[in-house]
């Protein structure tokens, strides 16, 4: 393990502050808006994919929820970062602290174990299934297929089957893609210790990620079932009155996800309290630097003198990117240049 104090961060989900304010009121508060916050964000959600989904495709419908919740959720989290920060800085909680910075590169992080390709083959089978069933049917399908079903399950879309047949499992793939790259990459990214308790906190990281590496693996697992279930309706192999059975089986998949998710994010909280409360065997010589200044809205990390391309995330799962660095720019524009072809694609080729 290496103390430095320049580069790296070791923060709480909401921002940084000192072990010996994990018991401040106002972090209990925060908690406790915060998680009722999260279940208020999913019956919404939920309630508005059931009723949007009668009137647009279940693809976009689902892509749509995911993005009305990735903003519901980030305000969520922000009004907490905001609250801890100016009580925070009114009462000047590092006031005569030693901050400092602990990174694990050491043998410690081959205790972490990559997920087996095992994991990989559920969402690999589901995605060539949908490529062979377009495939097979594709010389039985009329020129132009329903993507779409009403309530009354009676198709109100349509789209030429040639773009169909790339266009549904286009989105899957690249999906899957991600999923599987982050699970297989993050168990060895740079762990990030708190320098007042590194053992407790080297445990959990390494729980962590482990942890986090088979949440992703099973999203992946569960997107690629509601995307089966779409292509099974669009290319015929179901009957189009089954829609309506089809619908509340791909909101349950949906909200059970999102109710994973959240059960995850409160065991993650409670666990970064747990390794940051005080102990007797603690280092009281230096505790985790205060980089607020370097998370720009409290969730995106930008630092130029980090040499680090990953950092652990204060708000979800896993890690981000250090917007810094200069792979990390590159990597982010790319990213942005996949989502917006692959959603404008299949838009222009109807036209």
């Amino acid at each position: 393990m290496v103390l430095d104090t320049d580069h790296a961060s070791n923060t709480a989900i909401w921002g940084a502050y000192p072990p010996d304010r994990v018991g401040a009121p106002i972090i209990a508060h925060v908690k406790r808006d915060y998680t009722t916050g999260l279940i208020v964000i999913a019956l919404l959600v939920g309630a508005a994919s059931w009723f949007f989904a009668m009137y647009n495709s279940l693809i976009y419908t689902s892509l749509g929820g995911i993005l009305v919740t990735t903003v519901l959720v980030y305000f969520n989290y922000y009004s907490a970062h905001k609250r801890i920060a100016q009580v925070k800085e009114r009462e000047d909680w590092y006031h005569g602290l030693h901050q400092a910075v602990m990174a694990d590169i050491g043998r410690s992080q081959s205790a972490v174990r990559r997920p087996s390709l095992v994991w990989f083959l559920p969402s690999l089978l589901i995605l060539i299934a949908i490529i062979v069933i377009g495939i097979l049917r594709y010389p039985a399908l009329p020129a132009m297929i329903p993507t779409h079903f009403g309530a009354d399950g009676q198709p109100n879309q349509w789209t030429d089957k040639a773009v169909a047949l790339w266009t549904l499992p286009l989105p899957a793939l690249l999906v899957t893609a991600l999923l599987y790259g982050l699970a297989y990459y993050l168990p060895h990214t740079r762990q990030q210790l708190d320098p007042a308790n590194p053992e407790a906190d080297l445990e959990r990281q390494h729980a962590l990620r482990q942890g986090t590496s088979r949440l992703l693996l099973v999203i992946a697992i569960t997107t690629n079932f509601i995307f089966l279930f779409t292509a099974l309706l669009e290319f015929g192999l179901l009957p189009q009155s089954s829609s309506v059975v089809v619908l509340p089986v791909v909101i349950a998949i949906t909200l059970l996800v999102i109710a994973g998710v959240i059960v995850y994010l409160t065991r993650l909280v409670a666990s970064k309290n747990q390794s940051q409360s005080p102990r007797p065997d603690t280092d009281k010589k230096f505790v985790a630097r205060d980089d607020d200044r370097y998370w720009i809205g409290g969730l995106f990390y930008y630092n130029p003198d980090d040499p680090a391309l990953w950092v652990e995330k204060r708000m979800g799962l896993g890690w981000t990117i250090n917007f810094g660095n200069t792979t990390g720019k590159i990597v982010t524009v790319a990213f942005i240049l996949i989502i917006v072809i692959s959603s404008l694609l299949p838009i222009l080729l109807r036209h």
